[in-house]
C-alpha cells in the first residue's frame, strides 16, 4: 500500500493525466503547452474538477451527492492542516498546494460552485469561469484577463454540451502566459458550427489559439 504522505510516483501522475485526457480532452490539450510544473498543477486541478463534475452521474440521491462534496471539502481542509487522504487526486492536490501553485480557498470555491450546480440540477451553473480563472492563476497571478474569461467560459461550456450555438464575445488576443489555461475556448468555433471535432481537429484548433491568442 502506498504511503499517502510520500509524493506521487511518475506512474501515478501519468494515471491521473490519462484520466483527464479521457474525461476532458479539451482542457488536456491546452495544458500540454504549459511548463512541466504548471502542467502538473493544471492536471491536479482538472482532476478535482472531474471528480466534482461526475458526482451528478454516480449518485442516485441528492443527499449522497452532498456527502461526496463534503468529502472533498474536508479533504482540502485537511491538506491545509498538513494531512492528506488516501486518494490519488487528494495527494496530487496536496503536492501542488504545498508547492504554492494551487490555493485551498480557490479549490473550496470550486467545490461550492459544482455543488450549487448539482443542487439546482443545472449544468449551466457549473463554475466554468472560476475553473479557468484558477487555471490562469497557476500560470501567472497577474494577467488582467479575468473579465474576458468570465465572459467567454459559459459560451464555451454551453456549446460543448450542445446546449447552445451562441458563439459568445469576440475577444482581443489573450495574454501569452495564460493561453495554456484557456486556448481550448477556441473550440467553441467548431462546437457552434455543429461539428463534432476529432482529436486532430481539436489539436490544430488549440494550437492556433496558442499561437495567436484568439480564443
Amino acid at each position: 500500500m502506498s504511503n499517502p504522505t510520500s509524493p506521487l510516483s511518475k506512474s501515478q501522475w501519468a494515471a491521473i493525466d490519462k484520466r483527464i485526457l479521457r474525461a476532458d480532452e479539451d482542457r488536456w490539450i491546452s495544458s500540454r503547452y504549459a511548463k512541466d510544473d504548471q502542467r502538473q498543477a493544471l492536471t491536479a486541478l482538472y482532476a478535482l474538477a472531474y471528480e466534482l463534475a461526475r458526482i451528478r452521474l454516480v449518485v442516485s440521491e441528492e443527499g449522497l451527492g452532498l456527502i461526496r462534496f463534503q468529502w472533498w471539502r474536508d479533504a482540502i481542509s485537511e491538506i491545509e492542516g498538513g494531512k492528506v487522504r488516501e486518494h490519488d487526486v487528494a495527494r496530487a492536490l496536496k503536492e501542488e498546494v504545498e508547492a504554492g501553485r494551487l490555493k485551498p480557498r480557490a479549490l473550496q470555491d470550486l467545490i461550492d460552485g459544482y455543488q450549487a450546480a448539482f443542487e439546482a440540477q443545472d449544468r449551466a451553473l457549473e463554475p466554468e469561469g472560476w475553473l479557468a480563472l484558477t487555471a490562469a492563476h497557476v500560470l501567472t497571478p497577474m494577467h488582467g484577463w479575468a473579465e474576458e474569461i468570465r465572459d467567454v467560459a459559459p459560451y464555451f461550456a454551453a456549446a460543448r454540451r450542445s446546449d447552445s450555438k451562441a458563439y459568445g464575445p469576440i475577444l482581443p488576443p489573450a495574454p501569452k502566459p495564460i493561453r495554456p489555461a484557456i486556448a481550448h475556448f477556441r473550440l467553441r468555433k467548431l462546437y457552434t458550427e455543429g461539428k463534432t471535432p476529432n482529436a486532430i481537429q481539436k489539436r490544430l484548433c488549440v494550437l492556433q489559439a496558442i499561437r495567436s491568442g484568439k480564443v
